[in-house]
């Protein structure tokens, strides 16, 4: 501007003094020139700013020194004019530039000079999650306003709100799943505003799923066990086992195991818990804790006359075996249960046990017919042959379709009449069933086996599941074959005879 200025005078004064200089011009008058205008005294860097009220007469030439090192020499003189500053400029950086507009005529030019106040443009950051759960706070983080006055946001469900500029995170709850979209804007001075869009997706939450097959007996001391467990979308197991005792699991785990150190009923609480926003899923189910009781561990009904029964001690102690009684009811025989035991019938064998049993430890009973090395060669193990002194049968003699009990006395076994469980002449016995395989006074003509076509008591060895603490006296279904061994036993092949001697 400057040069143009210096301009200007000096070819004016030499214009002037030419025209001194001719004759007969020398009283023709030239108007000096004249400049309005209303300069800005405040702007924002990226946003344009106008001087307005631009009038000047007696020129034909205008300038404006936009103070950033820019200057506008429009072709013509204009009512107003507009420039955006650049935060880059130097002036912008001092936060004050000079505008300079001049208007050139006869004489010296004439100037109209102010400073505006130049402020930095808003700028907003902030971090859009791309997914959120409907139901579950979802949050705008790293949020950051600078030179801004009002921040603003529009969540895309028909919520707007205007949270203060200072804050570094947003949080919005959204009712339903779907697509939204976000647009928060921050406004500054000067109509100046910085702009965060953005597209989310709201998911529905997930749906928890949990099975599995709570036990519902047991015995002190002896660990029983949850099974079969499956989950989907869970992030969290836990079980309250009732007995103030809590555990947490894996949710990859299958099975889960717990000893009860008393005797009584308890209510087990799987809760399974997922992502925020699911909702958990519980089981329950119940289960009796009673005194340890020795119970039938493995049924082995093998080919030709190999077979043979396992007996179990679970207790902490050693058990006086004589005090225990075998028996084998064939083809049906029997009425149903009662207590003391009432059959109105006898076995069709008996056997007394004797000896010890040590806490954890098996006894074996083979037929006294057996060939199957595997058995016959077990130490320890008792022949099942009728112990009574004209009994010539044997209470491992079962076909799939019989029934075997054991049974626990009052008083020890002697060896002589009466003998422990002897029943009287009504066939009257006050030992108690302390486990039983098959439903006394009930014959499966289904399969001729328990369990049905499968035929699971015959020529298959059955092995009590783990996790079972004591025998069980089932009841009769509504209809043939009237009880299911799979139940409570694994289903080996027959002749099988692994993990024999141990639960």
């Amino acid at each position: 501007m400057k040069k143009i200025k210096f301009w200007m005078a000096g070819a004016a004064a030499t214009m002037l003094t030419a025209m001194a200089g001719c004759g007969g011009g020398g009283d023709e008058a030239h108007e000096p020139p004249t400049l309005t205008a209303t300069l800005p005294t405040s702007a924002t860097a990226g946003v344009p700013v106008t001087i307005t009220g631009i009038t000047a007469t007696n020129t034909t030439t205008l300038t404006v020194d936009w103070g950033d090192g820019t200057q506008d020499a429009p072709a013509t003189i204009p009512t107003s004019l507009s420039h955006t500053y650049a935060a880059t400029a130097t002036c912008v950086k001092a936060g004050l530039c000079t505008i300079d507009v001049a208007v050139l005529g006869w004489g010296q030019a004439v100037q109209q000079k102010g400073s505006v106040v130049v402020s930095p443009a808003p700028t907003l950051a902030a971090t859009l999650p791309a997914t959120g759960t409907a139901g579950v706070a979802y949050t705008i983080t790293g949020v950051a306003a600078a030179n801004g006055t009002a921040l603003s946001i529009d969540w895309g469900d028909g919520t707007k709100e205007k949270p203060a500029v200072s804050s570094t995170s947003l949080t919005h709850t959204y009712a339903t799943s779907g697509s939204y979209a976000i647009g928060m804007v921050l406004t500054g001075s000067n109509g100046s505003s910085a702009e965060q869009k953005g597209s989310i997706m709201i998911v529905d939450p997930a749906v928890l799923a949990l099975t599995a097959t709570l036990p519902t007996s047991g015995v002190t001391g002896t660990g029983v066990n949850i099974t079969g467990i499956t989950v989907s979308n869970g992030t969290a197991l836990s079980v309250d086992w009732g007995d103030l005792t809590k555990d947490a699991a894996d949710v990859t785990s299958t099975t889960l195991t717990h000893a009860y150190a008393a005797t009584g009923t308890y209510t087990i609480a799987m809760t399974l818990t997922g992502p925020a926003g699911s909702t958990p899923v519980t089981k329950t189910g119940s289960i009796t804790i009673d005194t340890p009781e020795l119970f039938i561990n493995r049924y082995i009904s093998g080919s030709s006359n190999n077979k043979a029964l396992e007996i179990y001690n679970p207790t902490g102690q050693a058990v006086d075996l004589s005090y225990y009684v075998v028996e084998l009811w064939s083809n049906g025989r029997g009425p149903a249960y009662t207590t003391p035991v009432a059959t109105g019938a006898t076995p069709t064998a008996a056997l007394h046990l004797s000896g010890t049993l040590p806490p954890g430890s098996t006894k074996l009973i083979v037929n006294y017919q057996a060939t199957l090395a595997g058995l016959t060669s077990v130490t320890g193990s008792i022949p099942g042959r009728n112990d009574n002194p004209t009994g010539t049968s044997d209470v491992t003699a079962f076909n799939g379709d019989d029934v075997v009990l054991l049974l626990k006395s009052t008083t020890a076994d002697t060896g002589t009449a009466p003998r422990a469980c002897a029943r009287d002449t009504a066939g009257v016995t006050a030992c108690t069933v302390v486990d039983s395989f098959g439903v006394l006074g009930k014959r499966p003509t289904t399969g001729a086996s328990w369990g049905g076509t499968a035929t699971p008591a015959i020529r298959h060895t059955l092995h009590r599941k783990l996790g079972i603490g004591k025998g069980s006296v089932p009841t009769a279904t509504a209809a043939d074959p009237w009880w299911d061994p799979t139940a409570e036993y694994d289903v080996l092949d027959a002749d099988s005879l692994t993990g024999l001697g141990s639960r």
